[in-house]
């Protein structure tokens, strides 16, 4: 694939428009300022547009664009069908005076029919780490995908404890730990290639925050691997009690006291994700007292559960 730029010509054929590159790149230069602008930033926009740190995201996960839905169609698949494609520059074409790569990228999972998948912002961890008031601490992350998490978790010095099924994701996500760790000291991380239940959580160090993004069933369906969790189940409910409140269950244990679950959800579908997260946490004496995310109004909880939300909770009582 020829790397592409990010505007393209108003004459481009589909077929050209093919041969580019979709995924992103970034000179090092650039990503050291990413990383940089994460480290400094302390007052928190809450625009979609303030991103902090997703250069390095989505430089080093080119498997991003893998990710699949329930009938096995991807962003990569996608761009690699000529129906798909022409759809989206005759969009286009016949809707803006301009032909940038960011809004090319965004038609494809429209002309598809994909969620539009995203990657954690990780400023959110600088977020959720702050409501501790602790300028040190640890973050337990069962389920750490892209790296969001990390980078924004020793972005503000602490340590972090990350666990993930995925080798290809594993290996990307060591890769920006070095490029970060060769721009000056960082503080301690510990990325694990195992699934989430494998965790020694009986043994495991207590941690001040828990924070992850489970994943949404098979919402998005990150590689073929058997050790997905979604392939280990036929439905959502059998998905929710069998795999998400054991995990959420284990995570508790693990919390020191004051501390704090972070859980990133939202209601999808006929799947009542954010429900479903909340009200385990409920039942085992966890109050929701926070959100954070690109517009967070706790008062408005009913309003926000079918967007991505990180859900905050303290526990308040014994059960």
């Amino acid at each position: 694939m020829l790397l592409s730029p990010k505007r393209l010509p108003q004459d481009i054929t589909t077929k050209e428009l093919m041969s580019l590159d979709y995924h992103y790149w970034y000179t090092t230069a650039e990503l050291e300022k990413d990383w940089d602008y994460l480290r400094d930033v302390k007052v928190f926009k809450k625009g979609s547009q303030f991103r902090p740190g997703i250069k390095l995201c989505q430089h080093f996960c080119p498997n991003f664009f893998d990710i699949e839905n329930e009938k096995g169609i991807s962003f990569a698949k996608s761009w690699n069908t000529y129906e798909v494609m022409d759809k989206v520059r005759e969009w286009g074409l016949n809707s803006m005076s301009k032909l940038w790569m960011s809004w090319i990228r965004r038609a494809v999972y429209m002309a598809s029919g994909l969620p539009n998948s995203s990657f954690y912002r990780p400023h959110f961890s600088k977020q959720v780490i702050g409501m501790t008031g602790k300028p040190k601490g640890t973050l337990f992350d069962p389920c750490f995908g892209w790296g969001g998490r990390l980078l924004g978790t020793v972005a503000q010095g602490w340590d972090y404890i990350g666990c993930d099924p995925n080798k290809e994701t594993y290996t990307n996500v060591t890769n920006m730990l070095t490029f970060i760790q060769d721009q000056g000291k960082v503080s301690n991380v510990d990325l694990k290639n195992i699934q989430a239940e494998d965790y020694n959580y009986k043994d495991s160090t207590k941690v001040d925050v828990v924070l992850t993004s489970p994943p949404y069933y098979n919402l998005e369906m990150y590689t073929g691997e058997g050790t997905q969790a979604y392939n280990k189940f036929t439905s959502y409910q059998g998905w929710v009690e069998g795999w998400l409140f054991p995990l959420i269950e284990n995570c508790l244990s693990i919390i020191e006291d004051g501390g704090i679950s972070a859980w990133n959800a939202m209601n999808f579908k006929k799947n009542n994700l954010a429900d479903d997260v909340i009200r385990k946490h409920e039942e085992l004496g966890w109050e929701l007292v926070d959100t954070v995310g690109f517009s967070s109004p706790l008062a408005n909880i009913r309003n926000i559960k079918n967007k991505d939300m990180t859900y905050i909770f303290k526990k308040t009582r014994e059960c």
